[in-house]
């Protein structure tokens, strides 16, 4: 985390020094650390799942909610990113590979946990 709030740093400072045009670099910089956030949230919702079935507690559906709430502002703040540099006729998204998308394709994967209770009933 203390990485991505350095990256976020640096990305700020380039920013500082281009002035108001628009800045390729800088904006790859700020989706990379925006992606980062959302992988980190995206984490935090794991854990706290994890933790919270482990150790037999209900969930707190407000709690998870915070997190969505949490990764989807990352998440507009690329799309803001991205609409911005299409509008100074650069497409950014193209300058991501694949490898670069956070967790791709895993937002509401089967989370079903087997406890002693339902294995018991098959």
């Amino acid at each position: 985390m203390a990485f991505m709030d350095k990256l976020g740093q640096l990305a700020n400072k380039v920013g500082d020094v281009a002035g108001d045009t628009f800045d390729y670099g800088k904006a790859k910089g700020k989706i990379l650390l925006e992606r980062g956030k959302i992988k980190d949230g995206k984490e935090a919702i794991g854990s706290y799942v994890y933790e919270t079935l482990r150790t037999g507690r209900d969930l707190d559906m407000d709690r998870i909610r915070a997190f969505c709430a949490e990764i989807d502002e990352h998440q507009a703040q690329i799309d803001r990113l991205e609409a911005e540099a299409k509008q100074s006729g650069k497409d950014i998204s193209s300058a991501f590979e694949k490898s670069d998308v956070v967790m791709e394709g895993k937002v509401g994967a089967d989370l079903t946990v087997e406890t002693p209770e339902t294995e018991d009933k098959e």
